[in-house]
């Protein structure tokens, strides 16, 4: 990180392969148990791996689900350091099962719903905690919303993204309510049982018709539509994407799903297509998420880069990286920059671009 907080080397993001399997698991064992999206088992791991390379290659038939998972890669240290994922046409080989809330008051009640079936949905988020105070996250966020630019036709137009709801090892206040005495298991054992999308289970533990929240404890009540402490960041980010709360939450844990339309997503409608025009540290550069291929060869690379009116000028340690060169289009997000006072002295990258204009 420089002084003025910019990232000053590069972070490769890309598909995830079958050779970061033990790097992958190490990554989400450090999460204790705050990725059930992606369990800590190697056959489960294999599983979506290959999933993921199919998905990728663009071999499935594009009505099937796909799971598309990124790795972020510290490229000086050549170590695993954050994932994320994009899946498609969620609900359709393994249910997708809420309860949307509707009412107020003494009318408020629960329904059992799977309207989001079909859906895109963005999770598998995490960084290493050695890099939380770096700012890649944000980055490593958003390479999910610039991947479903690349080829949209590939995502549905509704996006969603559940968060993490009121819950920890001491359990949850509405699974405990609901379905504890059911299952007669644990919260975190029932939640891994659910994510293996187990439809027998499901079919039997699912409340049918209404469920009125006006009886329930206030602990429950109060639970519903809250994501647990660790994901209030996550749902600022969300919200800040253009994401809103669906008015429906998790099965057993209460906890938020967002949604938004996938063409109004911020960051889709701030990113830009431009072509690299040259090369350089320059002065005035400022951390960019710079992505590269279609979705079958995709990549993409957190490195500094200045866009001018000619095109971007990008960090030469980063092309490299980005497997690009001079003269390659490529798609990218930039942050607003820093405010300043006006100056008339030209950045060296302006003044280079004047001086060849001028030749």
């Amino acid at each position: 990180m420089t002084k003025h907080g910019e990232i000053d080397q590069a972070y490769l993001i890309r598909p995830v392969a079958m050779d970061d399997l033990d790097a992958l698991l190490a990554l989400i064992l450090c999460s204790s148990g705050g990725l059930s999206s992606l369990q800590p088992r190697k056959d489960f791991l294999k599983k979506y791996i290959k999933g993921s390379i199919d998905s990728f290659a663009g071999i499935l038939p594009i009505e099937s689900p796909h799971k598309y998972l990124m790795v972020m890669i510290d490229v000086a240290h050549d170590r695993l350091i954050g994932c994320a994922a994009v899946k498609t046409q969620i609900g359709q080989d393994s249910p997708f099962i809420n309860f949307d809330l509707f009412g107020d008051g003494e009318s408020q009640v629960l329904k059992a719903s799977s309207r989001f079936t079909g859906a895109t949905e963005v999770g598998s988020l995490f960084l290493h905690p050695d890099y939380r105070d770096s700012g890649l996250g944000r980055y490593l966020t958003k390479v999910r919303y610039l991947l479903m630019a690349h080829e949209p036709w590939r995502f549905g137009e509704t996006v969603v993204a559940e968060l993490r709801g009121i819950c920890g090892t001491e359990g949850s206040p509405l699974y405990d309510h609901l379905f504890a005495y059911k299952l007669d298991k644990t919260f975190l054992e029932a939640d891994a049982e659910y994510f293996d999308r187990n439809p027998d289970t499901l079919g039997e533990i699912v409340p049918l018709g209404a469920v009125s929240v006006y009886n329930m404890p206030v602990g429950v009540k109060a639970s519903l539509g809250q994501p647990h402490p660790s994901g209030i960041g996550a749902m600022r980010l969300l919200q800040s994407e253009g994401f809103i709360f669906s008015g429906t939450v998790d099965l057993f844990d209460g906890g938020p799903i967002m949604a938004a339309h996938r063409d109004t997503i911020r960051t889709i409608m701030a990113s830009k297509t431009e072509q690299i025009v040259g090369a350089t540290d320059a002065i005035n550069a400022r951390t960019a998420l710079i992505t590269a291929g279609s979705v079958s060869d995709f990549r993409a690379v957190v490195a500094p880069a200045a866009a001018l009116e000619t095109g971007l000028f990008i960090a030469p340690y980063a092309l490299p990286v980005l497997d690009a060169e001079v003269g390659d289009t490529v798609t990218y997000w930039q942050g607003e920059p820093p405010r300043r006072k006006a100056q008339n002295t030209p950045s060296p990258v302006q003044a280079q671009v004047n001086t060849k204009a001028k030749a």
